[in-house]
C-alpha cells in the first residue's frame, strides 16, 4: 500500500477470522484502540516484518501485531533488535522498525539508534512507556527516552494523544528514510495504546493516515547550472583527479551514475569503507578504500591529487588523518545531500548541497569523453606496487580466511561484519560487488554488531547467501543471537575470525602502550596451553550447540575450503565456523591517528623504524 493512500479506522473495519479485514462487512464492526491503529500504520508505510522484545510496556502492541500480518522477530536481546533492523534497513534501502518496552528496554536501542545516526541508516525505533500519568515520577522501569536519545536521532516523538499516531507515523517513516537517512524514535505510554481516539464530546473518531503530510524536510534535486558549470570547469583545468565515494552514494542508489562518470571522464575511484560496493572492485579505475586501514596507492592517489570529487562522504577522521594535510595539494568538490556537513570537517573548494544522484547525472551529461589520462597509468602502476601486505609468519592467515570466503561466493554474498581486525581485513579482501551488501558499523563501531544485522539482512533478502564474518571478542557480544536464528530458521552462515585477543586494541596496545595488553587477552588464563582444542576460549562450538546451530572448528589452512563448503551447502541452516588463526597478525597498511600519507605503516619493520609510538593514545 503506498504512502498515498488513505484509511479510515473505526466502526467500519471488522475483525474476521483474527485478521482485520476492510473489504469484509459481515464480522463484528469494532473501534481500533491506539496499539491496533499504530499496527495499521505501519502495514500502510508497508511494514510486514519487525525486530522487537516484549514488556510490559509494549504488551499491547505485541499482542496486536498478528491481526494485522505483521511479523515479529523476537530477539534475544534489544541490541539484537535494533541492529537487526539496521541490517534489513541496509539491504532494503527502506525503514528498519524495532521495537521495546520502557526502561531498560528502551535504553538498551540506545547504542544500535546512534549506530544507525552515526552511518545515516533508515531506522524507526518504537517504544512502550509507562502510563502517562505516572511519565516525571519514577515509575517502575520508566526513562525520559526521548531526552536520552535526543541527541542521536532525526527527531523523536511522545505521543501525548491516541488520535496523533497516523501524522507521528507517517511523518516518523519520512524523516527516516527521506534525504539524509537516519534514526527516528516514537515514545508510546501504555494508556495511550489502551486507548480510543474521541472528538471534543467524547464519541469514538476514527482517525486517518494522512495522504500527504507537511514536509518534514523538503526534498532535494542536483544542483544548480552555476555549480555545474564550475564542476566542469575544475574538471577540465585538472591533470590529476580522484574520485573519494563514501555511503552517499548507496542511499542515492546512484552507483551505475558513478560508474558511467568515472568511465567517460576517466577518473579513478577511492571509496570509504560505507561506500565498499559502490564501484565495481576489479574495475581498472578502481582504487579500493583509503584510510587509516586503506590501501597504500589510494592514499597516495589522494595526497598527490590536483582534483578531489568529495561524493557523500563527511571527511570522517578514520579516513583523513591529520586533516588539515588531507588532499592538501588538491582543489576540493564536496557533494552532499547534508548542508551540515559542507565545510564542517575539510573546508572545500566548491560546497554543493544535492541529491548524488541527479547531481551525478548532471556531471555525466555535461562532462566531455576522456580516452586515456596518463594519471590512471601511474595509478595503476601504485596498485601494484603497494598491495596489501601480509606476514611471512606460519599458521591459517586472516587474510586468507576473508579471500576464500571472497572465493567461495564470488563476491556476491551480503556480508555483515563485527567490528576489530577481521573488519578491516574484510573491508581489504573481500571483493563486494553488489551494492547494499557490506555491512558494518563504520562511524560508531558497535562490537556486536555483526550477527544481529546479518539476521536482519537475511530477513530481508532471504534469497541471497548472507554471512557474518565476526571476531571472538565482537562476536561474544551479541552471540546469543544465534537462538534468533535457531528459532526462526533464519540461515546466517557465521565465520569467527578467532585469534584469542581483542586483535585491534592488541595491535594498538603494542603500538602505543609498550605492549602492555591490559585486559585485551581473550584466553583462558587457567588453561593449560596446548595444540589442541582445550585452550580456545570461549568453545563457541559448544555455545552454538546449546543453541541447536551446527558448529565446526577450523585450524589448518588446507582443511578451509571444504569447510566454506559445507558451511555454504544448505541455505537455510544456521552455521558457525570458527577458523583458528594467527594469533598475532597485524593489520596493515596503518596510518597512525593524526598522521598522513607520508606516515603509511606496511609491515611490522616500518613500524620499528617509526615514531608511531609517540602519536599519543587518540587510537
Amino acid at each position: 500500500m503506498s504512502q498515498g493512500d488513505s484509511l479510515t479506522y473505526g466502526t467500519r473495519d471488522t475483525v474476521t477470522g483474527g485478521a482485520l479485514d476492510d473489504s469484509s462487512r459481515g464480522g463484528e464492526e469494532v473501534a481500533l484502540r491506539g496499539a491496533q491503529i499504530l499496527a495499521k500504520c505501519l502495514v500502510a508505510e508497508g511494514v510486514d516484518t519487525l525486530f522487537g522484545y516484549p514488556g510490559g510496556a509494549n504488551l499491547e502492541i505485541f499482542d496486536v501485531l498478528p491481526q494485522f500480518g505483521i511479523r515479529c522477530i523476537r530477539t534475544e536481546h534489544e541490541q539484537g533488535a535494533v541492529h537487526a533492523a539496521q541490517g534489513y534497513a541496509r539491504v532494503t534501502g527502506r525503514p528498519g522498525v524495532c521495537l521495546a518496552t520502557s526502561g531498560p528496554g528502551a535504553t538498551n536501542l540506545v547504542t544500535g539508534i546512534a549506530d544507525a545516526n552515526s552511518d545515516s541508516t533508515p531506522l524507526v525505533a518504537i517504544t512502550g512507556n509507562v502510563p502517562s500519568h505516572l511519565l516525571g515520577k519514577n515509575a517502575f522501569q520508566e526513562v525520559d527516552i526521548v531526552a536520552v536519545t535526543d541527541a542521536i536521532t532525526k527527531r523523536n516523538y511522545l505521543v501525548k494523544r491516541v488520535g496523533a499516531i497516523p501524522e507521528v507515523v507517517r511523518e516518523a517513516f519520512a524523516l527516516a528514510g527521506g534525504n539524509r537517512p537516519g534514526p527516528v524514535l516514537i515514545d508510546i505510554p501504555k494508556d495511550i495504546q489502551q486507548q480510543y481516539p474521541k472528538d471534543p464530546e467524547g464519541n469514538y473518531k476514527a482517525p486517518r493516515i494522512p495522504a500527504v503530510i507537511d514536509t518534514p524536510e523538503p526534498a532535494m534535486t542536483g544542483m544548480e547550472q552555476g555549480q555545474l558549470e564550475e564542476c566542469m570547469r575544475l574538471l577540465r583545468e585538472s591533470e590529476r583527479p580522484v574520485i573519494y565515494a563514501g555511503g552517499g552514494i548507496g542511499v542515492a542508489a546512484g552507483e551505475d551514475s558513478l560508474l558511467a562518470f568515472a568511465e567517460k571522464a576517466q577518473i579513478p575511484v577511492t571509496w570509504t569503507i560505507m561506500g565498499v560496493g559502490c564501484f565495481p572492485p576489479d574495475h581498472a579505475l578502481s582504487l579500493d578504500v583509503l584510510g587509516m586501514h586503506g590501501a597504500k596507492y589510494a592514499n597516495r592517489a589522494i595526497y598527490e591529487a590536483d582534483l578531489v570529487l568529495a561524493l557523500g562522504v563527511r571527511f570522517d577522521d578514520r579516513v583523513t588523518g591529520n586533516v588539515a594535510e588531507f588532499a592538501k595539494q588538491a582543489r576540493i568538490i564536496h557533494i552532499d545531500i547534508d548542508r551540515s556537513e559542507l565545510n564542517k570537517n575539510k573546508t572545500v573548494t566548491l560546497p554543493i548541497r544535492a541529491d548524488l544522484k541527479p547531481a551525478l547525472l548532471q556531471m555525466l551529461g555535461a562532462c566531455e569523453p576522456v580516452e586515456s589520462r596518463p594519471w590512471v597509468e601511474t595509478v595503476n602502476g601504485w596498485k601494484q606496487d603497494y598491495p596489501y601486505p601480509e606476514s611471512d609468519s606460519e599458521g591459517l592467515k586472516p587474510q586468507h580466511v576473508i579471500r576464500a570466503l571472497c572465493a567461495a561466493t564470488l563476491g556476491d554474498a551480503v556480508v555483515s561484519l563485527g567490528v576489530g581486525q577481521h573488519q578491516m581485513w574484510a573491508m581489504q579482501f573481500y571483493r563486494s560487488k553488489q551494492p547494499r551488501s557490506f555491512l558494518s558499523s563504520s562511524g560508531f563501531g558497535t562490537m556486536g554488531y555483526g550477527l544481529p544485522a546479518a539476521i536482519g539482512a537475511k530477513i530481508a533478502a532471504p534469497d541471497r547467501q548472507v554471512i557474518d564474518i565476526d571476531g571472538d571478542g565482537s562476536l561474544n557480544m551479541t552471540i546469543h543471537e544465534l537462538s534468533t536464528c535457531h528459532r526462526y530458521g533464519i540461515g546466517v552462515k557465521t565465520v569467527v575470525i578467532n585469534n584469542q585477543w581483542l586483535g585491534m586494541v592488541r595491535q594498538w596496545q603494542d603500538m602505543i602502550y609498550d605492549s602492555h595488553r591490559a585486559g585485551s587477552d581473550l584466553s583462558d588464563p587457567m588453561a593449560v596451553k596446548s595444540s589442541d582444542d582445550a585452550d580456545i576460549y570461549p568453545d563457541f562450538l559448544s555455545i552454538a550447540k546449546g543453541y541447536r546451530v551446527t558448529a565446526e572448528r577450523v585450524r589448518r589452512a588446507e582443511d578451509l575450503p571444504a569447510a566454506i563448503e559445507r558451511m555454504l551447502a544448505d541455505p537455510e541452516e544456521p552455521y558457525l565456523l570458527d577458523v583458528i588463526v594467527e594469533a598475532e597478525e597485524n593489520v596493515y597498511p596503518m596510518i597512525p591517528a593524526g598522521g598522513t600519507y607520508r606516515d603509511i605503516i606496511m609491515s611490522a619493520d616500518d613500524l620499528a623504524d617509526s615514531d608511531s609510538n609517540t602519536q599519543g593514545s587518540n587510537i
